[in-house]
């Protein structure tokens, strides 16, 4: 998928091609590098922080309800100027699932590599990867059987 990005993209203003590749992205000191917008933590540890500002975690909420109505509601909608596709975001976060229309999914906002949580459902999902890769092919099929065994059991 980088390879088909123009040189003139604005993908590039987030770093040189060089840096967005997986070879980079794998590296040692790549991973253990404190940069702004990335994190090496485990998909358990994001999932809970998901859940906590979604609502109370042993005794921790992160965020008001009021605020999360704020942060989880659509502020912008357009075309992402990085990677050229329709978006909407909530402040800071991504709205909707991956994989599906903010319209489909409007209770849903997140961010990261695979990660959110649903105000209407409670469900809180995070997905990392063991090596950087541009797809989430498998991240939007293992999160849809999350979401129907969710709907399922409700």
């Amino acid at each position: 998928m980088f390879a088909a990005i123009p040189e003139d993209s604005p993908m590039y203003k987030l770093g040189p091609p060089e840096c967005t590749t997986a070879a980079y992205g794998n590296r040692a000191d790549a991973l253990a590098a404190d940069l702004p917008a990335y994190g090496t933590v485990t998909a358990r540890a994001v999932a809970r922080m998901y859940a906590a500002l979604r609502g109370e975690v042993d005794s921790v909420r992160l965020i008001s309800p009021e605020r999360l109505r704020e942060v989880s509601a659509v502020a912008m909608t357009g075309v992402d100027q990085v990677f050229g596709l329709p978006t909407s975001w909530g402040l800071g976060y991504s709205i909707g699932r991956i994989g599906t229309e903010p319209r489909e999914t409007p209770t849903v906002f997140g961010g990261g590599s695979y990660a959110y949580a649903d105000t209407d459902t409670g469900t809180t999902f995070a997905l990392t990867k063991n090596r950087l890769a541009p797809g989430f092919d498998t991240a939007e099929q293992v999160a849809g059987i999350v979401t129907k065994a969710v709907a399922y059991n409700s």
